[in-house]
């Protein structure tokens, strides 16, 4: 969750001033500032890839000129406006201006599913083959691809992935996103743009992590409506990991990860059975790290059985991969992994959160 002051939390459970903001920059330079919306949100989403994308309608249509420029990025904001006049402002993205429409008739300026900077990284593909630094952490390279895109060169970049892991020789042909994603996932991380525009690269969150904020039904609570939802079509409880070969031979046998937590829906002794779900990549090149990869990889496919989908007051600070605490009317307490959600840049928008978890009331096992 982006850091906020206390002051914030207490301030949504309360009658409060939102307030938004939406400003364009070119070549890191200001070039437009608060401009007036009339519509739009953030989308937070869930998947690999391109995490937010920004719909936002403009009002001043003479805005046209200004944003039609290759390399325009917009930066929205959502925040509070204190009694005192004081505000606290949140940022939700730094998106690419890849198209806009306005009427000729009238209206404003419409901008649909703008992308954050990971879409840089899917258009400048490797134009020869491109190889590894055998030696290098997976972390560092991984840095090098995104960095080594001609617009994000001097972009920030926060790495707390844990992993140790070296990639050996790799030759990428052409996906230089494919081959970030697939370098994160080999280690059990994941990488992404953040709310302010860097680079992150970090360890792929867990259900056993700290919760950040209570969704609640109670008198000063946030929740608004909710549905429970039991979804186990692409829902797996075992995980094969193991190095993709062009030799036909392995240099370690496939490392499986699989639900043996006795009270878990998903557990393989129970009525779900074993259901498998293969991974393998070139980058796996110890047992070890394939049992890295399998585990966090397995902590996500078995934790979609169980989702909760909610409505509730908008918390702009709130990121795919926190961990929340929802009171349920009913009293029943869950711990949930938020995977998707929205944040509305109009007043009278609501949030919404889809959820995944594997387990209710908070009891998680140990072993994630």
């Amino acid at each position: 969750m982006y850091p906020v002051s206390t002051t914030f939390g207490a301030a949504l459970r309360e009658s409060h001033t939102a307030v938004f903001q939406v400003d364009a920059y070119l070549s890191g330079s200001l070039i437009a500032s608060n401009m007036q919306i009339t519509d739009g949100q953030v989308n937070v989403n869930s998947g690999d890839g391109v995490r937010r994308t920004l719909d936002v309608t403009l009002a001043d249509r003479t805005l046209w000129k200004t944003l039609d420029v290759v390399g325009v990025e917009l930066r929205p904001y959502r925040g509070i406006r204190y009694p005192s006049g004081d505000t606290e402002m949140v940022p939700l993205g730094v998106f690419s201006l890849d198209q806009q429409q306005m009427s000729l008739s009238g209206g404003g300026i419409q901008i649909r599913s703008a992308p954050d900077r990971w879409a840089y990284v899917q258009r400048q593909q490797f134009e020869t083959p491109a190889a590894s630094l055998p030696t290098a952490l997976i972390s560092s390279e991984i840095r090098r691809l995104v960095t080594g895109v001609t617009l994000l060169s001097s972009v920030a970049v926060t790495s707390t992935a844990t992993s140790t892991a070296t990639p050996g020789a790799l030759v990428w042909e052409q996906d230089r996103a494919a081959a970030a994603i697939d370098l994160a996932t080999s280690i059990g991380a994941e990488a992404f743009f953040g709310v302010t525009g860097g680079l992150v690269i970090r360890d792929a969150p867990l259900l056993s992590q700290t919760p950040v904020w209570t969704v609640d039904a109670s008198a000063s609570g946030v929740l608004l409506s909710g549905d429970r939802i039991r979804d186990r079509s692409r829902t797996y409880n075992v995980v094969v990991a193991y190095p993709s070969s062009t030799s036909g031979s392995s240099v370690y046998s496939p490392v499986i990860v699989a639900d043996t937590d006795p009270t878990s829906r998903t557990y393989v002794g129970g009525p779900f059975g074993r259901v498998p779900y293969r991974y393998t990549s070139a980058a796996l090149t110890t047992s070890a790290q394939a049992l890295k990869a399998a585990t966090a990889i397995l902590n996500k496919a078995k934790g979609v059985n169980a989702q909760l989908s909610i409505e509730a007051v908008v918390h702009p600070g709130l990121d795919r991969g926190d961990v929340i605490t929802v009171l349920a009317p009913d009293g029943t307490t869950e711990v949930h992994l938020i995977d998707a959600l929205t944040i509305p840049l109009t007043v009278s928008g609501t949030q919404s959160i889809t959820t995944r978890s594997s387990r209710p009331d908070g009891d998680i096992p140990s072993s994630e």
